[in-house]
C-alpha cells in the first residue's frame, strides 16, 4: 500500500502472537519498522522472524527509552496484559500494563504527532445481552482485564478529542492462528497426549467469535492507512459464534475421534470468565471495506496438518 511509504511505524508487543503477523505484514510496506516489545510474553524468535524491522527492547511504561525512539508516523499500540484470570489475581499489575501503559503510548504518539491504531477486546463488553453485539453498545466489563482496555479506550477517546490525535480503536473478538497458544492448540496438546480423553475447563457452553488473525492483520493494515476512519472503534471477529463444547466436537470429527474419546467438563470456569462473545461487524465491512475469509473448520484442519496430527 503506498499509504505506507516512508512512514515510520512502530508496533508495541511486535514480538506477540498478532504483534508478529501484523509487523510481518508491515514489513513488505515500509522500510522504515519499529517493533517494541519488553518480551515478557511475546518471544525473541518472532522478532527474528522479521528481520527487515528493527527491534527495540523496552518496556511500555519506561517512558525514557520509548520516547527516545525516532518520531514516529503511525503506532500500532498492541503490548497488553491479555490474559483475564490472571489480571482477577493481579489487578495493580494489569492496570499498570493495560492503562498506564496505554497512557505512556499516547504520549508518545502525541509528542510525535502520530496516528495511533489501539487494541481493545471483546471484554470491554462483559457479558452483553444483545447479540450479535454491535460497537454501541456501551461498556459492561465483567473482568480486571475488560476494565483495564475500558481505561485505555476512554484515555484514547480523551486524546483524541483535547489533542486532536488521529486515533482508531479495534476490538478484537477470539483471535487464533500460527504461533498462537489459544483454546484450539489447548485441545490439541491434550489429544496428541491422550486422544481418547478431553477435558474443558467449564461448563463448555461458554461461547466465542473466533477471527483468524490473517483477517485481523488485514483490517489493521486498513485502518492504518484510511485517513477516512480516524476517531471510529470497529469490532473485528468472525460475526459468528461457537461454544468451546461446539468447538471441541467439530476437532474430534475431524480427526475421526468423534465415537472414540470421551469429553468431560470441568463444570467451573476461572473468575472473570464471560459466557457468550458474538460481533456484529456490520461497520467494519462496510466502512473498511472488510470482510473476515478464514473459516475455523478450514483453519483447523490446516493446523491438524501442519502438526502432523494422525487420526
Amino acid at each position: 500500500m503506498a499509504e505506507f511509504n516512508d512512514k515510520k511505524v512502530m508496533v508495541t508487543g511486535g514480538a506477540g502472537f498478532i504483534g508478529f503477523h501484523l509487523s510481518k505484514a508491515l514489513s513488505s510496506l515500509t522500510d522504515n519498522l519499529v517493533i517494541y516489545d519488553n518480551l515478557s510474553s511475546g518471544k525473541i524468535e518472532n522478532v527474528n522472524d522479521v528481520p527487515e524491522a528493527k527491534f527495540v527492547k523496552g518496556d511500555i511504561l519506561d517512558t525514557e527509552t520509548l520516547f527516545s525512539q525516532d518520531k514516529m508516523d503511525i503506532i500500532y499500540h498492541l503490548a497488553a496484559q491479555v490474559v483475564v484470570p490472571y489480571s482477577m489475581e493481579n489487578p495493580m499489575e494489569d492496570f499498570n500494563t493495560n492503562a498506564k501503559g496505554t497512557l505512556c503510548v499516547l504520549e508518545k504518539a502525541r509528542k510525535d504527532d502520530a496516528k495511533l491504531v489501539f487494541a481493545s477486546s471483546a471484554a470491554i463488553y462483559g457479558n452483553p445481552s444483545v447479540f450479535p453485539t454491535p460497537e454501541n453498545y456501551g461498556f459492561h466489563p465483567f473482568s480486571c482485564y475488560g476494565l483495564s482496555k475500558v481505561v485505555g479506550e476512554e484515555y484514547c477517546q480523551m486524546y483524541r478529542e483535547q489533542y486532536g490525535l488521529d486515533i482508531i480503536i479495534t476490538r478484537f473478538a477470539n483471535v487464533y492462528g500460527s504461533r498462537c497458544h489459544g483454546v484450539i492448540h489447548d485441545f490439541l496438546d491434550k489429544l496428541a497426549k491422550n486422544p481418547y480423553k478431553l477435558e474443558i475447563i467449564g461448563t463448555g457452553q461458554q461461547c466465542r467469535d473466533f477471527v483468524h488473525v490473517s483477517d485481523v492483520v488485514d483490517a489493521l493494515i486498513k485502518v492504518g492507512s484510511m485517513d477516512s476512519v480516524v476517531g471510529e472503534v470497529y469490532n473485528l471477529g468472525f460475526g459468528k459464534t461457537f461454544s468451546v463444547l461446539e468447538l471441541a466436537k467439530m476437532m474430534l470429527s475431524i480427526l475421526d475421534l468423534q465415537n472414540k474419546t470421551v469429553v468431560t467438563t470441568t463444570n467451573v470456569s476461572w473468575h472473570g470468565d464471560v459466557t457468550k462473545i458474538w460481533f456484529d461487524i456490520t461497520k467494519a465491512k462496510k466502512e473498511l471495506n472488510w470482510n473476515p475469509k478464514v473459516s475455523l473448520e478450514d483453519n483447523i484442519k490446516e493446523i491438524i496438518t501442519e502438526r502432523k496430527i494422525t487420526k
